[in-house]
């Protein structure tokens, strides 16, 4: 199998996979009118083409070093679970944000989820080996994180009231979607984005326990089971959102036969980056080149919002018209959320021995 020799390498996947996970998601907002429900078919089947086909082509590269059938035949029952399990998980995390992201935005959505996500993660790690990162850091890391999400979710809430109070017809349209505005909507994204971060936070936890151990898996097997988990619990998950709609009427599924093209293109699109992203990391953490790089692994993992708010907000102008106070509260979202992820990445590199 293929793996980075150098740390310039491990680094350059890290910062692919960065950019993976904070710009998927522009693929559903260039087909917004198109039902998420209806784009995740498509993104699962992206996503789940692009890990199999790495898995099976730089996987069984370099015969001379263990390949990814060798690593599948030796690798423990118990470890071929849990990254199943991983895909079945992240898969869920994954719809319930493009959910909350078809009604809230990036801007929004990323915070929340990736927030969340990285405290229960933080957390489930801590529990498991307290002596491996520094209490201090660690904790004041989660709180500024929880910190940024809060103030993201007010400055959304405040501008959407903005919005309604400055229509004396009734409810403004949303400039990202051109629809009304409506109050219950903006509580369902971020209850939404709040449930895919705590589903979210239990997918690296997987992916370690399927790695360590003699019996471990490589990153081409995780890459290989977590795709197939993705594509069977789509499923399950798809047609659950499509009977119990979390924005508009129930949904035919036949109409995903009725999509053109360009929805069909942009939603398997958004799964193969996705997936590259998925790819990328967990190469880069099976590398030797990769273990003195503790710190920028999780800042790169958990970059993605930061990204994310900048797609939302520049590119997309999902606060357009906000007042200057909830311009303020969503950079301060971002700096606040970079300086706790920065504590969180640190807390392992200055833990107690």
């Amino acid at each position: 199998m293929i793996l980075p020799a150098t740390t310039l390498a491990s680094v350059l996947l890290l910062v692919l996979a960065l950019f993976c996970w904070g710009s998927w998601v522009n693929a559903q907002r260039l087909v917004f009118k198109w039902r998420f429900e209806l784009f995740y078919y498509d993104f699962a089947l992206g996503a789940t083409l692009c890990a199999v086909t790495a898995a099976l082509v730089l996987g069984n590269m370099n015969p001379q070093e263990l390949t990814i059938t060798d690593n599948l035949v030796l690798a423990g029952y118990r470890k071929l679970a849990f990254a199943l399990a991983a895909g079945v998980v992240v898969n869920l995390a994954t719809i319930l944000m493009v959910a909350s992201v078809s009604i809230s935005g990036m801007t929004v959505a990323f915070p929340l989820v990736f927030g969340v996500g990285l405290t229960v993660a933080s957390v489930v790690n801590f529990i498991d080996n307290p002596q491996g990162a520094n209490v201090i850091l660690l904790f004041g890391g989660i709180v500024l994180v929880l910190v940024s999400a809060v103030v993201d979710s007010f400055a959304y809430r405040w501008h959407l009231d903005a919005l309604t109070a400055l229509s004396k017809a009734g409810p403004m349209l949303d400039p990202r979607t051109r629809l009304p505005v409506k109050a219950p909507l903006a509580a369902r994204g971020l209850v939404l984005g709040a449930l895919a971060g705590v589903i979210y936070g239990l997918f690296f936890p997987l992916i370690e326990a399927s790695r360590f151990g003699e019996n471990g898996l490589g990153p081409y097997g995780i890459a290989a089971l977590a795709g197939a988990g993705i594509f069977l619990s789509t499923l399950l998950y798809v047609p659950f959102f499509v009977n119990f709609p979390v924005l508009g009427a129930p949904v035919n599924i036949l109409d995903y036969f009725k999509g053109a093209k360009k929805q069909h293109f942009w939603g398997i699109f958004a799964g193969i980056v996705w997936a590259a992203g998925l790819v990328a990391a967990l190469v880069a953490a099976a590398s030797t080149a990769a273990k003195p790089l503790i710190a920028p692994s999780t800042a790169l993992l958990y970059g993605a919002p930061v990204l994310g708010v900048l797609w939302g907000t520049v590119a997309w102008q999902e606060f357009r018209g906000s007042t200057t106070a909830v311009k303020m509260m969503i950079l301060a979202t971002v700096v606040v959320y970079a300086a706790g992820l920065a504590l969180i990445s640190l807390a392992p590199v200055y833990a107690s021995k």
